[in-house]
């Protein structure tokens, strides 16, 4: 209840501000854009009301842009813009990408504008062209390492998709040998074997989380008559997030698995589940 009563206190006196400004001009027009983007925002999703202020707001935006007699005001309003169009907000792609485009002709020199438009691209699945966005805004800025981060990024999420993009099996089927030994004495989980327990978990990458990669690899295991992995395989690869599941399955110790009371080598899959939250 306090926070509705200040939500509503906020929002009086912003319109009190814009009131006193010169009816029709571009400080005015501004105000109004920020003050319809904020309303929305207090809407639910879904809500008429929500996508009513978020209307609104864009003509006063994009009228604050066309009267703007100070480039700050004119760059304020175009970047007010491109947020009520972005996924979040109206969701028109194509009008928001075109005031990004505004927006990096009016500040050529900042990262920023250009990396919301690279997001953009990306997400419209347009990757040749998010990539030249990414490379265009290195070549602009040669001694900064951001854009080298971005790119880097961008590559992998890229380099991600398209592997899991090739016909890798979704699930693995039990093996025909379950429960048995196979040429080696080496037994294969399942029927009367049950897996033998564990503990710990992979690493997350820092470099695989800051650039967006998750999901799950699959690594087929040996484990010796002592508990420890002997042997390791990847059986579903994810790129960057491989080498983390071999080094953490190769940490592992196991609970002996003992048949006709002898310990015995098992074979099973594991798998590890990264997932951004």
């Amino acid at each position: 209840m306090m926070t509705a009563i200040l939500a509503f206190a906020w929002l009086m006196s912003g319109q009190s501000a814009c009131a006193q400004a010169m009816s029709g001009s571009d400080a005015a027009e501004l105000c109004r854009a920020e003050q319809g983007l904020r309303a929305g925002e207090a809407q639910p999703p879904g809500a008429p009301r929500r996508r009513q202020e978020f209307e609104a707001a864009a003509d006063h935006s994009r009228r604050a842009a066309t009267l703007a007699r100070k480039a700050d005001t004119k760059n304020r309003a175009i970047d007010v813009l491109a947020q009520l169009y972005d996924a979040q907000h109206l969701d028109r792609p194509a009008q928001e990408e075109t005031s990004l485009r505004e927006l990096i002709a009016l500040r050529p020199g900042e990262l920023e504008p250009m990396s919301r438009l690279a997001t953009l691209q990306e997400r419209q699945g347009a990757f040749d062209a998010a990539e030249d966005t990414l490379l265009l805004a290195h070549r602009r800025q040669l001694d900064d390492g951001e854009p080298y981060r971005l790119l880097a990024q961008f590559y992998a999420r890229r380099a991600t998709a398209l592997y899991k993009s090739r016909d890798t099996p979704k699930t693995v089927a039990p093996p025909a040998n379950a429960g048995e030994p196979d040429e080696n004495g080496v037994y294969r989980i399942g029927g009367p074997i049950a897996p033998p327990k564990r503990s710990d978990v992979a690493q997350y990458p820092p470099e695989a989380r800051a650039a967006g990669i998750q999901g799950v690899v699959l690594v087929e295991i040996v484990i010796d008559e002592s508990g420890d992995v002997s042997d390791a395989k990847v059986l579903r690869s994810i790129p960057m997030l491989d080498e983390p599941s071999l080094t953490a399955v190769g940490k592992w110790h196991f609970t002996p698995t003992v048949v006709n009371g002898q310990p015995v080598k098992v074979r099973m899959v594991v798998t590890q589940n990264f997932a951004l939250k």
